[in-house]
């Protein structure tokens, strides 16, 4: 199924605690398919749907949790999932970061991404946040890609995060964000 570019193929909504399951679903297969060979195996191994699952239902039993997580439905399912908030770096305050952005394997290359963050956008803004960031495995080609393709401007300093016991550089990338 391909989504005409002026016509969005998911709904886009605030995320509700009975979503959980699905978000988790994609949490680990995204995961899983995006990481391989670049987190360690057995890191990998060892994520648990059922352990995603309680996380995410009691993450979003919070209003402020759920008031910042956009999931994309298809058809009743969800196929695509989206954090956000402001930036967790020290930036301004008027700064906002996505947190989280996956789309579950099957559905991607359909412009779910790219709806979810223009959604996270809307909602960043509304918040009074005029710029937002975003950032990613410097080894993750599609994610980088993705990014570019988005007209993300890429932060000059890359950091470092440590996932599964071992230290990975993470490319930021920063738009300004406003009505359109």
């Amino acid at each position: 199924m391909q989504a005409d570019q002026d016509r969005p193929i998911a709904s886009i909504r605030l995320a509700h605690a009975e979503d959980a399951a699905g978000i988790a679903d994609i949490h680990v297969e995204s995961w899983r398919d995006a990481y391989a060979g670049l987190l360690p195996d057995s890191y990998l191994a060892h994520l648990d749907h059922q352990r995603h699952t309680i996380a995410w239902t009691r993450s979003l039993a919070g209003p402020e949790e759920r008031r910042h997580t956009l999931v994309a439905v298809i058809d009743d399912e969800v196929v695509g999932f989206a954090t956000f908030g402001p930036s967790r770096d020290g930036s301004p305050a008027s700064e906002g970061e996505i947190y989280m952005l996956y789309v579950a394997t099957d559905w991607r290359e359909m412009g779910i991404g790219r709806q979810l963050v223009q959604a996270a956008f809307v909602a960043l803004w509304e918040y009074d946040k005029r710029t937002a960031s975003i950032w990613c495995l410097a080894e993750n080609a599609a994610a980088v890609g993705f990014y570019e393709r988005m007209g993300g401007k890429r932060i000059a300093a890359p950091r470092e995060e440590r996932v599964g016991g071992a230290c990975f550089e993470v490319l930021g990338f920063r738009w300004t964000i406003g009505r359109s």
